[in-house]
């Protein structure tokens, strides 16, 4: 038994992520209530209670944010299945095939050359024949069966095209935030990253006297190692939870579309549900701008210590 390409389109977790991402933060805003729950399941025996609750805060943002990645991949896996290819569309009727024998390596390749620019998002203005019908490889892929003017007016079209621009900034800032992997791979493998550091301090070094201090106990680090320069890295990165819910919301809304409509065009909805009414999202400039930008006051740290040639280790 195979499952067919249409129970797939109307069967697929499309909210999957922002659901995920919307009970994190509720959780995230109800700590005390969670430890209490958590603490019914702590060893308590006459001598010696393991603690459950020390982390629960770090563990809830750390799991939102590998949510936010999560949803990244999701949607680039989509993204180039779906995208055409020498100005054809896939068999959409394959999908599932394209979907499993994916080479995602091929596919992180081509999010770094998006995010650093050797791959332009142009390819969206792109036009191709789909149905008869054509359309820009932008409206193929996030409101695919829109095309017809007779049904869908010109106020319509030119929404969609608006989207569209603001959809090439949202995927720039996706493929930015997705192309250093290294924080997502040390939450993916063996759970690598861990709180660390509460504080930095700037000291002025001729009078000894703090300039500048940072609280950056909300924070996760994680450590890699450049076994070539004999390096060893250890890289923390502040939580920025509410950038993390928005940026995965607002994610999971790209992938909403490309799935309901396809489900309508390729499914049997039309024939169960004839007059259903449906949503269709469409982006604006300044709601993806509100969600990219960041609230947190320091990004990105790097300590490094390298050996230095000619020395030892006591």
């Amino acid at each position: 038994m195979e499952t067919d390409y249409k129970t797939f389109y109307s069967s697929y977790l499309k909210e999957y992520h922002e659901v995920r991402a919307i009970y994190l933060k509720h959780l995230l805003s109800n700590i005390d209530s969670i430890n209490s729950t958590i603490q019914k399941n702590e060893l308590r025996t006459k001598d010696v209670n393991i603690s459950l609750t020390k982390n629960t805060k770090f563990i809830l943002q750390a799991d939102l944010r590998q949510n936010y990645f999560h949803s990244i991949e999701t949607f680039f896996e989509l993204f180039f299945a779906f995208l055409p290819k020498n100005g054809k569309v896939p068999d959409n009727t394959e999908i599932l095939r394209i979907l499993v024998k994916s080479n995602w390596r091929q596919n992180y390749k081509k999010i770094e050359y998006i995010a650093n620019g050797k791959l332009k998002l142009s390819l969206l203005d792109e036009i191709i024949d789909f149905l008869n019908f054509e359309v820009s490889t932008g409206q193929y892929l996030i409101y695919l069966g829109t095309s017809s003017k007779d049904k869908f007016n010109e106020k319509y079209q030119k929404s969609v095209r608006d989207s569209i621009e603001s959809i090439k900034k949202l995927i720039k800032t996706l493929a930015i935030d997705f192309s250093k992997r290294d924080e997502y791979n040390a939450y993916k493998h063996t759970m690598r990253v861990f709180p660390t550091f509460e504080s930095i301090h700037i000291l002025n070094s001729k009078k000894l006297k703090e300039e500048l201090s940072f609280d950056i106990s909300n924070s996760a680090s994680y450590q890699i190692y450049n076994d070539k320069e004999k390096e060893t890295i250890v890289k923390t990165k502040l939580f920025a939870p509410e950038r993390d819910f928005k940026m995965t919301e607002i994610c999971s809304r790209l992938i909403f579309n490309m799935f309901e409509l396809r489900s309508i065009v390729f499914g049997d909805r039309r024939q169960k549900t004839p007059n259903e009414k449906i949503a269709i999202v469409m982006f604006n400039k300044e709601n993806i701008e509100d969600s990219i930008k960041h609230n947190v006051k320091i990004q990105d740290l790097n300590f490094n210590s390298k050996l230095i040639k000619g020395s030892s280790l006591c």
